[in-house]
């Protein structure tokens, strides 16, 4: 089983929430209480596959449960394929291959202004958009990489020398 995850971050090194999925209905979320060590286990435990994310998420995760994903599993930073199969594009953001393969969102106010996700994530009444926010990106994530994979006719031994190390 594959594993997506996207995590929501400050400097320096705050992580303070994980999405995650496996599959388009397996969604989940750690943070508050729920952001610890064991749940973290417990998400990668089922992983038999890739993990996929975008960015430095397997270096924070890393960095703030002091443990070493990368030699354990077998993880993918689809940036570095999205930029080794498509070298010219003019933006590798999240939000632009969203809106190449005609993903929508409920929640683009976040993709402008980071900061203003920080705020609400802080404020009980506001939280839940946030946590929406963190939830289309796992999921936009997972869907913009399959039809990416499938246009680009990649398979997972295509990717052996990607992994990140």
């Amino acid at each position: 089983m594959d594993l997506y995850l996207d995590c929501e971050w400050f400097i320096p090194n705050k992580l303070f929430l994980i999405g995650y999925c496996y599959n388009q209905t397996s969604f989940n979320q750690l943070y508050e209480d729920t952001l610890n060590l064991q749940n973290l286990v417990n998400m990668f435990l089922p992983v038999d596959g890739f993990v996929y994310f975008y960015g430095p998420d397997i270096a924070i995760i890393e960095n703030y449960f002091r443990v070493d994903v990368r030699h354990t599993k077998k993880c993918i930073n689809l940036i570095k394929v999205f930029r080794r199969y498509e070298p010219n594009l003019s933006s590798y953001k999240l939000k632009c291959l969203e809106w190449h393969y005609g993903i929508e969102r409920k929640t683009e106010a976040y993709k402008a202004n980071i900061f203003t996700f920080l705020h609400d994530w802080y404020n009980p009444e506001k939280r839940k958009q946030a946590l929406l926010y963190n939830k289309e990106d796992v999921i936009n994530l997972m869907k913009v990489k399959k039809m990416f994979y499938s246009d680009h006719e990649i398979v997972k031994k295509d990717l052996t020398d990607m992994l990140l190390k």
